[in-house]
């Protein structure tokens, strides 16, 4: 191939053949120009990944025109460097255009729910703060563009709409997911790392007098469809909404008067006993088999429309600024009330480390199941009680009571 001394006039002159002719730079060995039969004009090196008798390799560096000569001879001298320090620069060319194609957020982010939290048992809610917060601002991007400013940037924009908790749960995801992707060797590191949270978070410590309890389940039973039972249940046996709301027949033994949750639903994976107080066996009678699932409205699916409901719970029972775990917390405080001892209670709320820790949690394996059936019963008769007091008063008057 003709080698010459490239010059821009040399280059501005050069011919146009019936096929790709390189033109060589003799002060610059291994660096050329090709010009196209059409007559576009492309930098190019040429070099051996080894030494002699090795591969060669072609890297483009670009169209002559946007790059001059003198911005192409400073990328082969690049080029060139790369190769004296053993690296192969046509091919991390080559593999940097390839993630830019597939590490798209939105194409990892579908990959991080199915490989990594569709078996969570919060994958639903995950999913959709990943989709909403995160996939609507990163999906159309290269995982690679994104850097510590953009993560900050994204959880302060959640914050400032006045949504703390919210933010803070996106860190929590967005720090796991890019975790995840180093783990899978898209990224070198997180660039979430060292992020604090933007919100401090306050725990919650709402419990229920029992006046608000009454008001929450007498309204309760005046609600058409599953959403009324679902209220109930939670009340009296103090476990997790999720637990109760996607319960299914198969898992109660009205006789024996038992609710064992497998361990594919609990939140510590271990399989978990309920005791059934009478109550909440009246509960579960007053509800109508239409499929597997106990509260339903479509047969095949589980109750999902707690916005709503609890929404309408609200203006009917006249009790504000509560939500549906309030009711675990308040069952567990009026079993403190009714001399419950505290490990006892861990038992029946299913709590993986509870008030029995150290040596003495790795050595204590009873169950108390006796001690748990005695806590739910006095807890539902407590609960029958509170109910029955105020039950022949008019709705609206116990809305009205102080």
């Amino acid at each position: 191939m003709p080698r010459l001394k490239l010059t821009k006039n040399a280059i501005d002159s050069l011919p146009t053949h019936a096929s790709d002719t390189v033109y060589w730079d003799i002060a610059y060995p291994g660096f050329g120009v090709k010009v196209t039969p059409k007559g576009r004009k492309v930098f190019v090196v040429l070099y051996r990944t080894g030494g002699a008798g090795s591969k060669l390799r072609k890297y483009t560096i670009g169209v002559y025109g946007p790059i001059t000569l003198h911005q192409a001879r400073v990328a082969a001298q690049r080029v060139f460097a790369a190769k004296l320090e053993g690296r192969d620069p046509a091919s991390e060319k080559r593999t940097a255009k390839q993630r830019v194609v597939a590490d798209r957020v939105d194409e990892l982010l579908e990959a991080f729910i199915a490989q990594h939290v569709s078996q969570n048992r919060s994958a639903r809610e995950i999913s959709r703060i990943l989709h909403r917060e995160v996939g609507k601002v990163w999906g159309n991007k290269n995982i690679h563009e994104i850097g510590k400013r953009d993560v900050v940037e994204l959880i302060s924009a959640i914050e400032q709409r006045g949504a703390p908790t919210v933010a803070n749960k996106t860190l929590k995801l967005v720090k796991t997911f890019l975790r995840w992707c180093v783990g899978r060797a898209v990224l070198d590191q997180s660039p979430a790392e060292g992020v604090p949270r933007p919100a401090k978070e306050v725990a919650r410590d709402r419990v229920l007098t029992d006046l608000e309890l009454v008001k929450i389940i007498l309204a309760a039973r005046t609600m058409d469809g599953p959403y009324g039972g679902i209220v109930e249940l939670l009340a009296l046996t103090g476990q997790r909404r999720e637990e109760v709301a996607a319960a299914t027949w198969d898992e109660f033994d009205l006789d024996q008067r038992v609710w064992t949750l497998p361990k594919t639903r609990t939140k510590n994976e271990k399989q978990h006993i309920v005791h059934l107080s009478t109550q909440a066996i009246t509960v579960l009678k007053q509800k109508k088999k239409q499929g597997s699932f106990v509260f339903t409205v479509h047969e095949t699916k589980s109750f999902r429309n707690f916005a709503f409901a609890k929404r309408r719970l609200d203006d009917l029972s006249g009790v504000k600024n509560w939500r549906l775990h309030d009711l675990r917390r308040t069952c567990v405080s009026g079993m403190a009330r009714l001399g419950i001892p505290p490990h006892v209670a861990d038992k029946v709320l299913n709590h993986q480390s509870g008030t029995i820790s150290g040596v003495a949690a790795v050595y204590q394996r009873h169950d108390f199941l006796d001690e748990r059936k005695v806590a739910l019963d006095r807890w539902g008769n407590h609960v029958a009680k509170i109910v029955a007091d105020v039950e022949i008063t008019p709705l609206n008057a116990v809305r009205e009571a102080a």
